[in-house]
């Protein structure tokens, strides 16, 4: 019961999104300029966990001090356990990024966009945290996560082998936010019953469901527009064209939703295969061919 709720606090489709994004970050640095040092990358991407570890654990720590979010059938000297050993791996994580970062501020890696970047990271990390102990900022936590996981990973794996930023580092961003909200958006609406009854302020449960399919779907069609519009804007061709081989994927995750807010029965679990391909596949498109080209 113990290991199972320090598991829990495990969040596999946002760490799979962090890895990706930070891939095809240092993807791009291979592509337009060669990795300057295999060490910073390979801790760089370690920092990264560690800090998205630690986040989720503190959020974890912060619902089990409410004990309607305990576990069913946990008993408090449980909970207490659970609460000390989310603890002491926080603790763990956190001493290993901090000594991660001196080693980089020793070896002068942290050139002026990395060192802007970690700031970033840790006032969107703050927000992060505030947002599952602070009701009125509950709402606006997938905005801030967006952050965490989408838009400064990329970037912290580019300006750590740069200085010299690159235009195609704000294209492949740029594209990859509206689908992972729309994921996102998916997995709030699974929840939304639940979230609802026990009075859980969640962007689904703010907008109401029926808005919120709306929003998933123009989120849907919006990453394949903004996928045209960076071609359009001078992204190679040769590389973001398979990219499209996708959108049939993206109009059946339409459908589906659709069909739902006609009031059929939800296919949870295509449902969430098909908006994680629309996220993942184009992002495993475009970074592998970065690294091999």
């Amino acid at each position: 019961m113990i290991l199972k709720s320090v598991m829990q606090a495990l969040k596999p489709f946002r760490l799979i999104s962090l890895v990706m994004t930070y891939l095809l970050g240092a993807g791009l640095v291979q592509y337009v300029r060669e990795m300057k040092s295999w060490s910073a990358f390979i801790q760089g991407g370690l920092f990264l966990l560690l800090i998205s570890l630690s986040l989720e654990l503190m959020r974890t720590l912060q619902r089990l001090a409410v004990p309607r979010n305990w576990p069913e059938g946990m008993s408090l000297n449980e909970v207490k356990q659970v609460r000390w050993i989310i603890a002491i791996l926080t603790a763990t994580f956190l001493t290993v990024a901090t000594a991660i970062v001196v080693t980089w501020m020793q070896t002068n890696i942290l050139w002026s966009g990395a060192g802007f970047l970690l700031v970033a990271l840790l006032i969107a990390g703050a927000f992060y945290y505030f947002a599952e102990a602070l009701k009125f900022l509950k709402p606006f936590g997938l905005l801030i996560e967006v952050l965490v996981y989408v838009v400064i990973p990329p970037a912290i794996a580019y300006f750590l082998q740069s200085d010299d930023p690159h235009r195609l580092l704000t294209m492949v961003v740029v594209a990859l936010v509206p689908s992972y909200l729309a994921n996102r958006l998916l997995s709030m609406l699974k929840r939304f019953g639940r979230d609802q009854k026990y009075g859980v302020g969640t962007l689904v449960t703010l907008v109401g469901w029926e808005n919120t399919m709306f929003f998933h779907n123009a989120l849907i069609l919006l990453t394949y527009l903004l996928y045209a519009l960076v071609a359009v804007l001078g992204f190679p061709w040769f590389l973001i064209w398979p990219v499209f081989l996708t959108l049939p994927i993206g109009l059946t995750q339409i459908w589906l939703m659709e069909r739902v807010k006609r009031g059929m029965k939800p296919l949870w679990r295509v449902m969430q295969v098909a908006a994680a391909s629309v996220l993942f596949i184009p992002a495993y498109m475009l970074g592998f061919a970065f690294w091999i080209r």
